[in-house]
Order: structure tokens, then C-alpha cells, then sequence
């Protein structure tokens, strides 16, 4: 009787089948490699009229042969050459016809910020849906933050250039620098662990991390999943303040505030400490301007009650009285002083035409009078008769004749 060593589908534990074995080594491979991401040079590359592309992917050890199906190049822009160095993402797979194991590539892009860029989108897009750079989680800054974290390399320009514009700009706040690593593989961990132990402290009301400009491999740091997660977390509002102004990392739509620069993160803190510093001078100034003008005010009114109430005093009115009697005696005096002025005018003019017409005066002037012996003056030649002795008076003395 003949035995049937193993049956059509399984092999027994001494024979197997090519197929078999291709078979099982297939479902081994595509079952315990998840897809991953490799890296390598492209050589002997071999476009179909399908469009498809098989080539192979190497490096200085080893090789393995890879496929990119035309459906699988979703809009790529990427077109492979001879010698390029690549990154492809895919999984294993075996072609059972040749028993050769093979690279099946879902993503393929030229080696350098390519691979970053895609992988920069890939998660932002992740967190995006995840919903971590919603406006509605964001935190309010406060407004004048007193004592502020800042997560940085204390050997970097940014820091300087942080507390620079602080200093100049005459902020009074407290500043506390915890020492980072902000490039390489253990920053993360690093930035991680410096703003857990912030939020430990629980001294702060605030917490920049920061650091100067680079390139993107010296900026990914603050692209790391754990990272971005850690900030989106924090209880402590957070400034994200990382490269120059074109520069965009992840951290920066998670934080609570994107500030361009380092210095930019400076001028955000003390613009709005110079602000409120104005205000209250501006304040200061107003209310001493109102303290100044009621002090006026109330002191030419006090003035003005003084006088009012001088006014009213007997003392005024008895100097008030003094003063108009001084002024009727001084118009008396004048009045008496200018009635006697004209009188002694008067009577000299009196005098003067007196004595011009005195008989003295006239016989000086030439004249003569005649007068009788009682010395009565004769004024008319009818008054004098025959043979009467008269006087006739002259300048010099007087002769007496008779009338003829």
C-alpha cells in the first residue's frame, strides 16, 4: 500500500514544494514587516510601457530589488534617475513566479529636505486632525508676565539677543533660564524634561522655548511628536520662538503664541510692559494737571472771598471813610487854595489899575488940575470966577494964580 507523504496543500516535515516554500516564505515576510521607510542608491533602473518602475535600491552592503507601481505614485512630482540618492516607503513583498523578495514602494523622494518636508506634512496634518492647533485650546497670554521660563541653550546668540531687548527696553520682570539642548537627537527629551519640571515648579506664568536660526535638520528637534504633544499639555501658557521669520516648525501652531524670532518673543513681553508704562505716566501727568488746575481754581476763589470779605469789615469801611474824607479835604484845600489865588489875582490887577489912575499917576503922564484954596478940585472953567485964587497943579508942584 502506498503512502501518501504529505497532502496538496501543507508539506510534510521532509519534503516541500518550491511553491510551497516561496509561498510560506511570502506570508512570512508580508506579515511580520510593517511598512518602513529605507534609504538608498537607485541603480538599474528600468521604466515599462506600463509606466511602472523596477530598480534596485543599495548601499555599501547590500542591495534589494524594488518595484514602484504606476498607482502608486499619487501625484508625485519625483522622477527617479541612475545614482540618485532616495527614500522609499513601502513594505516587503515576494514574487512567487522568480521566488524573489522584493521592495514594493508606496512613496519614493529624492534624499534630503524632501524626506523632511513630507514627513514635516505628514504629521502636521496628523495634528491637525487630531485637532492640537485649534484656536479654541489655545491659552491666553497674560498681559504683563512677571516671572517667565525660558527653555533654551544658554551657549546660543538667541538667548543673548532675548535678554538684550529686555534689558534695553527696561523690563522689570524675572527671568529664569533653563538650559536645553536644541539640536541633535536628545533635544526633545531634553526640552521635554526642562518644561515638565517648570510646570513642577509652578512658579511661572509663562514659558518661551526658543532658539536661533538653522538649517531644517538643525531645527526638527521642535518637529518631534513627543514634543509637540508636551506643549499641547502644558497648563502654563507657552510662546513658541524658533529660526528667523521664514522658518516654521511644529511647535510653533501648538504653542499659545508664535513669535518670529527670539527677539521678536523679547519685543511681544516689553511691548505691552511699555504700553501700560506710558499709560500710567500719561495718568500720572493728567492727574496732576487736575490736581494743579483745582488747586488754581480753589486759590482764586479763596482770593476772591478774601477780598469780598474785606469788603464787608468794619475796618474797611472805616478805611474805605477815611480815605473819601481825605480825598473831600485835599478837593477842599484845593478849592480854598485856587479861590484865593484868584482873589489876590484879582485885587493886584485891582491895584495895578489903581494906581495907573491915581492923580499921581496922571501928573507923571503930563496932566495938570486945577484946584480952589479948600483944596476941592475945579473940574469945569464955568466953576471959576473973576479974580478967585485958584491952585493949578503940575507934576513938579502946584502955583496959585488969579482968574482973570
Amino acid at each position: 500500500m502506498q503512502t501518501n507523504l504529505f497532502d496538496e496543500n501543507e508539506p510534510s516535515s521532509d519534503i516541500w514544494t518550491v511553491g510551497q516554500l516561496t509561498k510560506k516564505i511570502k506570508y512570512l515576510l508580508e506579515n511580520q514587516f510593517q511598512p518602513f521607510w529605507i534609504k538608498g542608491e537607485i541603480s538599474n533602473l528600468r521604466v515599462q510601457p506600463s509606466g511602472h518602475r523596477y530598480f534596485i535600491i543599495k548601499d555599501s552592503i547590500s542591495q534589494i530589488k524594488a518595484v514602484y507601481f504606476k498607482g502608486d505614485f499619487n501625484g508625485s512630482n519625483y522622477v527617479p534617475s541612475d545614482g540618485d540618492e532616495c527614500i522609499a516607503y513601502g513594505n516587503l513583498t515576494v514574487y512567487e513566479p522568480r521566488g524573489d523578495y522584493q521592495f514594493r514602494v508606496k512613496y519614493l523622494m529624492q534624499e534630503g529636505t524632501g524626506f523632511l518636508k513630507h514627513k514635516f506634512d505628514k504629521l502636521k496634518e496628523k495634528f491637525l486632525a487630531e485637532g492640537l492647533f485649534d484656536k479654541d485650546r489655545k491659552k491666553t497670554l497674560p498681559n504683563l508676565p512677571k516671572r517667565i521660563a525660558v527653555v533654551t541653550s544658554i551657549k546660543g546668540a538667541a538667548v543673548q539677543d532675548f535678554l538684550s531687548i529686555l534689558k534695553k527696553r527696561n523690563w522689570s520682570g524675572e527671568i529664569t533660564i533653563f538650559p536645553s539642548l536644541v539640536q541633535g537627537l536628545n533635544a526633545p527629551d531634553d526640552i521635554i524634561k526642562s518644561i515638565k519640571k517648570i510646570e513642577e515648579l509652578k512658579q511661572h506664568d509663562l514659558i518661551i522655548v526658543t532658539r536661533g536660526g538653522g538649517s531644517t535638520e538643525d531645527l526638527w528637534s521642535f518637529n518631534d511628536e513627543l514634543l509637540v504633544r508636551t506643549l499641547a499639555d502644558c497648563k502654563i501658557p507657552t510662546i513658541s520662538a524658533v529660526g528667523h521669520q521664514t522658518d516654521f516648525v511644529l511647535t510653533d501652531f501648538v504653542a499659545d503664541y508664535r513669535a518670529e524670532t527670539p527677539s521678536a518673543a523679547a519685543e511681544w513681553i516689553t511691548t505691552k510692559f511699555i504700553s501700560l508704562k506710558e499709560d500710567i505716566q500719561n495718568f500720572q501727568a493728567k492727574i496732576e494737571n487736575i490736581g494743579k488746575e483745582f488747586f488754581t481754581r480753589k486759590t482764586e476763589k479763596i482770593n476772591l472771598l478774601n477780598a469780598q470779605l474785606f469788603n464787608f469789615e468794619p475796618s474797611s469801611k472805616l478805611s474805605s471813610l477815611d480815605q473819601y474824607l481825605d480825598d473831600i479835604r485835599f478837593k477842599k484845600d484845593s478849592i480854598i487854595k485856587t479861590f484865593f489865588t484868584h482873589i489876590k489875582f484879582q485885587l493886584e490887577t485891582l491895584d495895578r489899575r489903581l494906581e495907573s489912575n491915581s492923580i499921581k499917576s496922571v501928573l507923571n503922564r503930563g496932566f495938570t488940575f486945577v484946584k480952589s484954596n479948600d483944596g476941592k478940585i475945579i473940574e469945569r472953567s464955568k466953576n471959576i470966577e473973576i479974580n478967585q485964587k485958584i491952585h493949578v497943579v503940575f507934576k513938579d508942584g502946584e502955583k496959585e494964580f488969579t482968574s482973570g
